[in-house]
């Protein structure tokens, strides 16, 4: 049965990832097709990058289907994506074509996010209360700077409009969700109103969740966690040309998670594990001016982030970790005739403090009172040089300096251009290249992070931290080749879209840690309080040169209530000096999927299977790998009755990991959650 179902699912289905739902009606009847769904309220909505950037967005209605855990479990079936991070919900990130951790910007409501503590999560946002996730691929340093060398991951929040129709004042919902993996019960509830000038929105997420088991029935140690999350958001149109709002966010996590969050060095091991409570926080303060002018379009933002995480470690003490970010940005679309333009500045300060109380043999010392100023300028434009041909370019201009308690400034600066174009060769085919430079800033760890590494054991030789504020920014150059291909009436009412982009992506000056260790040491380094330092150094360098290339595909049929689906991802990624494999880089990835509106019960049904190829490129320290293929099966189903009687009610099922896997991802060492029965119930009025 195992090998039964996803051969049919797959040699069944054409299809993919990248063209998620809209709704759209191909027959008399009521029936839900899927087209392509671009980033929205962002500023590459704003510009012709939309059609020309590999872009994959995941939909309120494809998270209700999945229940995800994280914010990278609901991105784990796009291609070229990957989740990093372990199998811990709350340890989790994002990969994208090979790059992840602060090499991935993560922007949540149009504001950028800047939390990277070192071994650290970074996504707090619960699930439960966003209404679209977008995954750009490649760099986007043009438009967004620092961080974008991989892509950037963009979270959107629900609001007024996503709780009440057009006409009507006042919305919202409560839904409740039960996984039996793990005894985890989720209660989310959210009410929004829109009174002439004035529109408000409330909403709250509590998670409680027990251990879960992994597939062969062990358990996964960590995964018990509380999760409380709300959001507020206020909004007043003052006059038709001037509108201010203010949101809040705020995240709440109380977990137990391993003692180091970097998948390749977890361990599944209950004597491992820390107590973390983490705190994040965010308001944002946002202003539109739009008169009736097509030349003026103008977007400021202020806001502030803080996050604190507070671990009581495995050596019997406190670590605090908190960093604050103080923000903004200011954007104006113009339109001159078929000419569009997006312009901006913006600038943000991250200030970091940590705690890290000595003990025992010595611990690593983060930088106290450090900061991170950066300054940006951009301007992008496009412009349709013929009636099938639309060129675009861009460039951006970045400062930024990085100052820390006892260490002298870094300062450094970065310009960013970006090109493409785009050609309508016939209504049914575009083709498009764009060439894109990034970079990323190195950050206060990489370049100030001292104190001891480890120890040869307790009170041995130990290897020492040193900072190395010399670093220099790490910079990318991207080329990508995209084609879109669009059928209408195949064999009937049906259609049929196929998509696929090649690309290279060489990162210069890769910033990784170097650890090195003598081969001999002198004796009176095993003397008690001797060995500082004796057993070598380990500090941030530029000593790699990426090259990561690849490519992507994907189909969508759709037929009256049918659509199928299929997407595959391969990634390849080598260090141009030594040859060597790079670590990080995604297994490749087959995702079929059929999906089945049953409407003489309201009901819709369907299957996901995802199919991992073996990882055996692996750089030759790597002491985890290979890593072995796996394939895993979601069978889900919808319930949205009709009827007036039960108007408002919806019930999500899911069975993910059906055939119950015992698994892990490429480049981390604890096994997967085995099958999980998830069931949501909602009302909406």
């Amino acid at each position: 049965m195992k090998r039964v179902l996803p051969s049919l699912a797959i040699s069944g289905c054409c299809s993919l990832a990248a063209l998620p739902s809209a709704h759209a009606d191909t027959t008399d009847s009521s029936v839900t097709v899927f087209d392509k769904v671009v980033v929205s309220a962002s500023r590459i909505e704003q510009t012709a990058q939309k059609e020309t950037r590999s872009i994959d967005s995941v939909d309120r209605t494809q998270l209700d289907q999945a229940q995800p855990s994280s914010v990278a479990e609901a991105l784990k079936f796009e291609p070229n994506v990957s989740v990093s991070g372990g199998p811990v919900p709350g340890n989790q990130s994002v990969n994208i074509r090979g790059l992840e951790g602060n090499k991935i910007l993560q922007v949540i409501d149009g504001t950028r996010v800047n939390t990277n503590f070192n071994h650290r999560p970074s996504y707090f946002l619960d699930p439960s209360l966003v209404s679209q996730i977008d995954v750009v691929k490649g760099p986007v340093s043009s438009l967004w700077g620092s961080g974008a060398v991989g892509g950037v991951v963009s979270q959107k929040t629900i609001s007024a409009s996503d709780l009440m129709d057009e006409e009507e004042t006042f919305g919202g919902f409560v839904k409740t969700s039960y996984n039996d993996n793990g005894n985890q019960w989720t209660g989310t509830s959210a009410i929004a109103g829109d009174h002439d000038a004035f529109n408000w929105l409330l909403g709250a997420s509590y998670l409680d969740s027990d251990k879960m088991e992994q597939g062969n029935g062990d358990t996964l140690y960590g995964s018990e966690t509380k999760n409380a999350t709300g959001i507020a958001k206020v909004g007043w149109k003052i006059t038709d040309s001037n509108t201010i709002g203010l949101n809040y966010r705020n995240a709440n996590n109380d977990g137990h998670p391993p003692a180091v969050g970097s998948s390749d060095q977890q361990l599944n091991d209950p004597d491992k594990l820390i107590d973390r409570e983490t705190t994040d926080e965010n308001i944002t303060l946002s202003y539109q001016f739009n008169p009736e002018s097509e030349a003026i379009n103008v977007d400021t933002k202020l806001y502030q982030n803080n996050t604190r995480i507070e671990e009581d470690n495995l050596f019997g003490s406190t670590d605090i970790s908190e960093i604050e970010t103080n923000g903004f940005s200011v954007t104006n679309q113009s339109k001159f005739g078929g000419f569009n333009l997006l312009g901006g500045i913006d600038g943000y300060e991250d200030n970091l403090d940590t705690t890290r109380p000595a003990s025992g043999n010595g611990r690593p010392n983060p930088p106290a009172n450090a900061s991170t100023t950066t300054m940006g300028a951009f301007l992008y434009g496009d412009y349709p040089i013929l009636e099938t041909v639309t060129v675009e370019a861009g460039v951006r201009y970045d400062s930024f300096d990085s100052k820390a308690e006892g260490f002298e400034s870094s300062d450094e600066s970065a310009v960013s251009p970006a090109a493409a174009i785009r050609w309508q060769a016939v209504d049914w085919a575009a083709l498009s290249v764009r060439y894109d430079e990034a970079f990323r800033a190195p950050d206060v760890y990489e370049l100030y992070m001292d104190g001891t590494h480890f120890a040869f054991y307790p009170g041995g030789p130990t290897n020492v931290f040193v900072a190395n504020p010399d670093l220099n920014p790490e910079t990318s150059k991207n080329v990508e080749v995209k084609g879109e291909f669009n059928f209408n009436n195949v064999i009937g009412k049906d259609k049929l879209n196929l998509v696929a982009s090649v690309f290279e992506n060489k990162v210069k000056d890769f910033i990784e840690l170097s650890v090195h260790v003598p081969s001999n040491m002198p004796g009176y380094c095993f003397a008690p309080g001797m060995g500082a330092g004796c057993a070598g150094t380990s500090t941030s360098e530029n000593v790699a040169n990426a090259r990561l290339k690849g490519f992507e595909f994907g189909a969508s049929y759709q037929i009256d209530a049918l659509t199928a689906s299929l997407t595959y991802g391969q990634t390849r990624g080598k260090d141009e000096d030594t040859n060597e494999y790079l670590s990080g880089i995604p297994a490749d990835k087959w995702v079929a999927a059929l999906d089945y509106g049953v409407w003489s019960i309201d009901t819709n049904v369907g299957v996901k299977v995802l199919k991992a190829s073996d990882q055996k490129r692996t750089p030759s320290d790597d002491s985890q790998g290979p890593y072995n293929g796996y394939t895993t099966t979601d069978f889900y189903a919808s319930w949205e009755p009709s009827s007036q009687a039960l108007e408002g009610v919806k019930v999500d099922f899911i069975v993910a990991n059906a055939f119950d896997q015992n698994y892990r991802n490429a480049w981390t060492s604890v096994y997967e959650a085995g099958r999980s029965v998830r069931v949501a119930a909602q009302y909406n009025f």
